[in-house]
């Protein structure tokens, strides 16, 4: 039976992210996932400035392709389009390939990493925790930290059956060579959209709506667009965090419930909530305590949603997007302000 300090369940960003800060502390580490990478994400896969500046600063010396876009053109309903460039760019990625960078930096600069299943755990007298294994294999630990994604099994272990989710649909095509940012909202689907993401020798076309995103009105506006339509794939994206109930076992990113309620973007909280996992392990504190502003942030979120869901907040968003100028500088001073320093 392998010992070891840390075992992270799941290699996504969070996971990764979580491996490599703990290991450069010197914290023994072991990252499991059941995927062969690189494997595939439906995902967008944009960073935002907060995202990608926060990255940067944890991990200095990772190397990801992305594209980079400041071009930003909006439209409620049949509205003319609001277009502008942003200060500050959006860097593009294919998470297939993003997410395996992460991974193989972690593990070229000496991090375990296994292929293999979580099955279970369990909690022993001295406090360690058992983690049982697909393939038989068993490994003790002082910390299980669970990165891994909506469907985490390690949450269903301790919280049961997880239903706050809602459902993201994308569909992938060649670049049509126009490197903007495209997102269509209506009041039959606010505060969710349809977007295009210009990725890495794709485009990403998406939908997600708040009350159930439906196949037919993404094939609807898929046509209404002019896309011709393709494979169509779908992901759960969890929208309720939990709170772990013991201090040696920590959820980070999506196992967390962490994207961010509106957007459902997910990268930027993995890479917070992965680095106040290595804080809470190194200097022995709760996580409960140390992502606390994460959680607050989370509950402004909910609020924020539930706000948004008015039609006073359709009506305030759509004359917004009627004025290029004050949407660009509504949309810069919110990227400026969005920085992170650890």
């Amino acid at each position: 039976m392998k010992t070891t300090d840390v075992v992270i369940i799941g290699a996504g960003p969070a996971g990764s992210v979580c491996g490599y800060l703990l290991m450069k502390a010197g914290v023994d580490c072991l990252v499991v996932d059941r995927a062969t990478f690189p494997r595939d994400k439906i995902c967008g896969g944009g960073l935002t400035p907060k995202a990608w500046r926060l990255l940067d600063q944890l991990v200095p010396d990772v190397k990801y392709d992305y594209n980079p876009v400041k071009r930003m053109r909006l439209q409620f309903e049949e509205d003319a389009f609001c277009e502008f460039d942003s200060e500050f760019e959006l860097r593009m990625t294919n998470r297939k390939d993003f997410d395996y960078s992460l991974l193989k930096h972690y593990q070229q600069q000496g991090g375990a990493f296994l292929q293999d299943a979580f099955v279970r755990y369990e909690k022993q007298t001295d406090g360690r925790i058992l983690v049982h294994l697909r393939s038989g294999q068993q490994i003790m630990c002082r910390y299980l930290v669970a990165a891994d994604g909506a469907f985490s099994r390690v949450r269903k272990q301790m919280f049961g059956e997880y239903k706050a989710n809602t459902f993201f649909i994308e569909q992938y095509t060649e670049q049509n060579g126009v490197n903007e940012i495209f997102a269509h909202f209506s009041s039959h689907y606010f505060p969710g959209c349809f977007y295009k993401f210009p990725g890495i020798g794709r485009d990403v076309w998406g939908f997600r709506a708040p009350e159930g995103t439906n196949r037919e009105r993404f094939q609807q506006l898929l046509k209404k667009f002019g896309v011709s339509e393709g494979r169509i794939v779908g992901s759960f994206i969890p929208m309720d965090v939990v709170r772990s109930t013991d201090d040696h076992m920590i959820f980070i990113g999506d196992a967390g419930g962490f994207p961010n309620r509106i957007t459902g973007e997910g990268l930027y909280d993995a890479f917070k909530t992965a680095y106040n996992a290595k804080v809470a392990i190194v200097e022995q504190q709760s996580f409960n305590e140390v992502n606390s502003q994460v959680f607050a942030k989370m509950q402004k979120e909910d609020k924020l949603f539930r706000f948004a869901n008015k039609p006073f907040c359709r009506k305030l968003f759509r004359w917004v997007l009627r004025h290029p100028r004050i949407t660009k500088a509504l949309f810069d001073a919110k990227m400026k302000r969005e920085s992170w320093r650890p």
